[in-house]
């Protein structure tokens, strides 16, 4: 059964989105995921080899080791990953939630 994940949820631009003065807090999984994709080892002080880096994977052709990297991630910071797959578009679909 997956559990839900509430936080700061953050706008587009990265900053934390307010309404009515405050933070905004809702389920956050989604966040979660696309912020692991996103970085790379290193951009978290404290857990340096957390992170995909996915602008890495942008000129080569290792779809395979970017697959597995996202599951290995999203396993590490706690998530079953039941199906993590990159379509010929671009497009990350991962079927993944925090136990």
């Amino acid at each position: 059964m997956a559990t839900q994940v509430y936080d700061i949820i953050t706008d587009a631009s990265e900053s934390p989105a307010i309404a009515a003065g405050d933070f905004v807090v809702g389920e956050s999984t989604a966040q979660h995921q696309e912020d692991l994709i996103i970085c790379g080892p290193g951009d978290f002080k404290q857990n340096p080899d957390v992170g995909v880096g996915v602008m890495s994977y942008l000129d080569g052709e290792e779809f395979n080791d970017l697959v597995r990297n996202i599951a290995l991630q999203f396993a590490k910071d706690g998530m079953k990953v039941a199906s993590v797959a990159v379509t010929p578009a671009g497009t990350i679909n991962s079927d993944a939630y925090y136990k």
